[in-house]
């Protein structure tokens, strides 16, 4: 019995389809993050980051892994500066 006179079995009836079969729930997206990262660590895996080396092999980017943009994008692969006063 709840301090507030309802049973849980009258509360699952008023919740209807809104009750959390919290015996039965599929592990959210962070509890899957963090358990695959245990079960690396586990097994002694590190984490593998792209180095410039691989960015430069995709399509997009030049021999030193920055990025290059497409023609009328409206960025540009550099931008000039100058420090003239004028």
């Amino acid at each position: 019995m709840h301090p507030n006179g309802y049973t849980k079995e009258d509360i699952k009836e008023l919740l209807g389809s809104a009750w959390l079969d919290y015996d039965n729930m599929p592990e959210s997206g962070n509890e899957m993050r963090k358990r695959k990262g245990r079960e690396m660590r586990e097994r002694g895996e590190k984490p593998r980051y792209p180095t410039a080396e691989d960015r430069a092999k995709l399509p997009n980017f030049d021999e030193d892994g920055k990025y290059i943009y497409p023609e009328g994008s409206g960025f540009k692969y550099y931008e000039e500066r100058s420090n003239k006063v004028s």
